[in-house]
């Protein structure tokens, strides 16, 4: 009979922003990931329309002449996606913190890297494997 162990992550993952340190959900269940993803996905679509069509990434969008609505969106549906994943005490402080776009941007890829699987590797973002 073959037996294989599976690790379900305890402790919680760590984001440090400047002096914080923001405390991340040891582990997410897929579908959480999924639904929280597919609300920022969809408001990265409108910034997407809104430029015509031509983004591709949430990295450039400033420098496209976006209308500041737009760009308020965004910023609020990437904050809201990556507190979703915070613990609350967590969740306390980075609702307190002004954070730049960039650091934003990598905070919230860090948390898709953490849940979703990152480069299509699910074991690295703490999945299972195949095998």
């Amino acid at each position: 009979m073959a037996t294989k162990t599976f690790e379900i992550r305890t402790e919680p993952h760590e984001a440090v922003i400047g002096p914080h340190v923001l405390m991340l959900e040891p582990e997410v269940v897929g579908a959480e990931f999924a639904q929280a993803y597919a609300q920022l996905r969809e408001v990265q679509g409108k910034v997407k329309s809104a430029q015509g069509g031509k983004a591709t990434s949430t990295k450039h969008t400033k420098a496209d002449g976006l209308d500041a609505d737009v760009l308020t969106e965004l910023s609020e549906a990437m904050r809201a996606f990556v507190r979703k994943f915070m613990l609350p005490d967590s969740q306390t402080v980075f609702d307190g913190m002004r954070v730049p776009d960039r650091v934003l941007v990598q905070l919230m890829e860090y948390v898709a890297e953490l849940y979703g699987g990152g480069s299509g590797n699910p074991v690295a973002a703490g999945g299972t494997s195949s095998d």
